[in-house]
């Protein structure tokens, strides 16, 4: 059942959350630090992890391996990737592949940032997500070094996906860990006055515990903009909780002279006044 979002109306995350207990909740949220709120995160993708390979293993006995291969994997990389008897890897969360993409990223002196769900948990409301989302400032004719690299990290990249991005039929690279059998989306930054502004907003930040371990992230003004870009072309509610959730978590730390500016430049401004009056902005 989806939520109605009313007019002039504060919009609880949830349809059965009471806008009581929904305020009480994001004002605890708002007293924790982006790693803090990601860590809360990974402990519920681990768990949603752990209880999915028991339901398989239960489910399907023996053939509970080659279940898990076709599908939480593509078939076709099996071969390729870890033993399916290490299965237990992939309870990991999304936060060790970006520790490892940092380093590589680092090493070539590639801009990057991180943006999607791990970006949308670190500013907003702690949520599950399967996935990586990177973007990154790379040449199409200068993109087999950091290909080469990521393989050399232990990632699987696709030589069909890496081919379409050289020849520009594609932006996006999907790679796999091959033991930890974690997903990272890769996208080549665009050269639009948004995608310009965004990369150099970019944020240092920490998405995990160790304070000394800072990854770059997309701004959450930036964030919210690129979400409802989302939200105006699929209608997606994952995309609109994802928003509600950073406006209520950052409030009056945004800059809101900057959302209306983009919002309308990117005909925005009024899905962004919805969803500021759900947010109780």
């Amino acid at each position: 059942m989806t939520p109605l979002i009313e007019p002039n109306g504060y919009h609880p995350q949830a349809i059965d959350l009471s806008i009581e207990s929904d305020r009480y909740q994001f004002q605890l949220l708002r007293q924790k630090t982006p790693g803090e709120r990601f860590a809360i995160a990974a402990q519920m993708i681990r768990w949603a992890k752990t209880v999915s390979l028991r339901g398989m293993r239960k489910a399907r006995g023996d053939l509970a391996p080659e279940y898990f291969a076709k599908s939480i994997l593509q078939e076709k990389w099996t071969p390729l990737l870890t033993p399916i008897g290490d299965a237990a890897m992939w309870i990991q969360d999304p936060g060790e592949i970006a520790r490892i993409l940092h380093s590589v990223f680092e090493s070539l002196n590639i801009s990057y940032y991180i943006t999607g769900g791990v970006c949308a948990i670190a500013y907003g409301d702690p949520r599950t997500t399967r996935d990586l989302d990177v973007v990154v400032e790379v040449e199409r004719s200068n993109i087999m070094p950091m290909v080469d690299q990521l393989e050399s990290a232990g990632f699987y990249c696709p030589p069909g996906a890496v081919e379409d991005i050289r020849s520009g039929r594609a932006r996006t690279l999907s790679v796999t860990h091959r033991q930890l059998i974690l997903n990272a989306d890769i996208v080549l930054n665009d050269d639009t006055a948004f995608d310009r502004s965004k990369m150099a907003r970019r944020r240092l930040e920490a998405i995990g515990l160790d304070e000394s371990e800072r990854y770059w992230l997309a701004s959450p003004e930036d964030l919210i903009l690129a979400k409802l870009l989302w939200r105006q072309q699929s209608q997606s509610e994952k995309q609109w909780r994802d928003v509600l959730g950073i406006l209520k978590v950052q409030g009056d730390g945004l800059e809101f002279a900057y959302l209306t500016q983009w919002a309308e430049r990117l005909d925005l401004i009024e899905l962004l006044d919805r969803a500021m009056r759900a947010a109780g902005i």
